[in-house]
This record gives C-alpha cells, structure tokens and sequence, in this order.
C-alpha cells in the first residue's frame, strides 16, 4: 500500500469536521463514516480550527451540505453516475448507496490505498475507482472499464479542490471532459478573487484571504472573480451560483453568519460555489 503521508494532513482534518457535525443541533448532515478517518492529533487540528476561525469550519459544513443537496436532486432529476473527484475520504458513494446512481471514485492511488484499507476492516467494498491525478489521466476513459457510461447523465463533484490547483490546468481539464462526457453537471466551490495574481479588489479581501490561506495551512493559487471565463472558453453553461454565506440563511443558521464580525461574514461571501452544465 502506498505512503499515507502522501495524502498530507487535510483529508484527516477534514473528516474530522465532520464527524464533529453531530454536536450541531440540529446537525447540517449525517456523517456516519467520517470517525473511521479521523484521529486524535487531526480532531485537535479541526478543533483547533474551529476556535481560532470559524469561518473556516463553517465552510466546510456549508459546502458538504451543499454537494450532498446537489447529488440528492441531480438523482432525482435523472442523473444515473456521479463521480467523485479528489474527493479524498468522501464516503457519498455509501451513504447514497441505496439511490440508483453508480457512484465512481478518482483520486491519488495513495488516497484510494488507504480508503480501501480502512473501508475493508469495516468489511464494506470501495466504489469502482481510477487512481491517479484527474488533471494527467483520461477519466472517463478509465473509468469506463468499470462500467462507466458516457452517454449518460453524470453529476461531477468537485469539492475542496480548485484553489489548490494551478490555473493553466482547469480549463483543459473541463474541455477534456466535455469532449467525452455527452451530458453532466459539475458542481465545485472556488474564491471569487483574482488569485493566479493576487488582484485584489481591495486590501480588506487580500487580508481575508491570506487570513483562510494561514489558518486552513495552504496557499490557494487559484480563483475566479468572473464565473463568464467558464462560458467564454468551454462549451458549458453556468446553471448555478452563490456565496455559502447566503446559503446560512437556507440551512437555517443565518443568524450564526449574521453574529459573525464583518470580516468573517466578508470572507464567507467570497467564498463561492458554481454548478456548470452540458447537455
């Protein structure tokens, strides 16, 4: 099995804020699986995290029940495979095992490995999945041979993973998938600001961010201030947007986010989820 330490300390954390979503009452989401890829020195980390900066787990609460609405009614609308990318500890695949769709993982075979593992001590079987880096390898391709069908509509999570990534590659990546994927939503979370060269609008949101970036550990490479790059220079359509701050209010806890200090509400609305279309 490959290295664990290659996967790196986030996906531990961020299972760890999940399975802390049951001292929520009322919780966002049921994360029955997530204690199985939490720890203790990660659990103190999301701990740790949430003290100092809320809005850091906030986010995360936020966009993990935003993917998990965003699968329940693509299903409902017709969709029939959803795969999950660089979703790292992502346990979707079993928690909406009974809804009809065929789930498919692609990921880091480090990730995979390990996931695999703890998923056989609880003797239950992985999803069929595609080890490698999605950005280098030919996705629906390789999935096919487990029974991926691309002439279906597919729903394509994408959480946790544009700001991590270099600019140059996204836009070949989606082009790439479109050209081989007949009909599919992609739904991902981003930073609406200029961050390939730190354009900011203005200092309070340069601080903002360099202020997640130092309490999330990471260097975010990559945003988009303007979701009309996407429509421009590939064949999909932007069918949704808004700030997770907004979304407070749907799931009920818009007078947390209304109680934050202005910055931390600021920082919530720059940070943003899309969903793109074909088809």
């Amino acid at each position: 099995m490959s290295d664990i330490n290659e996967i790196g300390a986030t996906a531990f954390v961020i299972a760890s804020i999940r399975s802390m979503e049951a001292e929520h009452s009322p919780p966002l989401f049921s994360a029955p699986y997530a204690e199985w890829f939490s720890n203790e020195p990660a659990l103190a980390a999301a701990r740790q995290l949430d003290a100092a900066f809320p809005p850091s787990t906030t986010m995360v609460r936020f966009r993990t029940r935003f993917f998990n609405g965003f699968i329940e009614s693509g299903i409902e609308a017709g969709a029939r495979q959803v795969i999950l990318l660089g979703g790292g500890f992502d346990m979707r695949a079993h928690h909406y095992g009974d809804s009809g769709a065929a789930f498919f993982e692609v990921d880091q075979k480090a990730v995979l490995d390990f996931k695999g593992a703890v998923l056989g001590r609880h003797g239950i079987e992985p999803p069929p999945s595609l080890p490698g880096n999605y950005l280098e390898v030919d996705v629906p391709g390789g999935l096919a041979g487990a029974g991926f069908d691309p002439a279906a509509p597919t729903l394509i999570v994408w959480e946790g993973n544009t700001m991590y990534l270099p600019p140059e590659t996204i836009l070949p990546f989606l082009n790439r998938l479109a050209g081989a994927i007949t009909s599919f939503r992609i739904a991902f979370d981003y930073f609406a600001v200029d961050l390939q060269s730190r354009d900011f609008d203005t200092e309070e949101d340069r601080r903002r961010l360099e202020g997640v970036e130092k309490a999330m550990g990471a260097s975010f490479p990559t945003g988009f201030p303007d979701l009309g790059l996407f429509e421009r220079e590939t064949p999909l359509s932007v069918a949704g947007s808004g700030t997770f701050a907004d979304l407070g209010e749907e799931y009920g806890l818009g007078a947390m986010v209304a109680a934050y200090p202005e910055d931390w509400r600021e920082t919530l609305k720059l940070y943003r989820y899309c969903v793109l279309a074909k088809g």
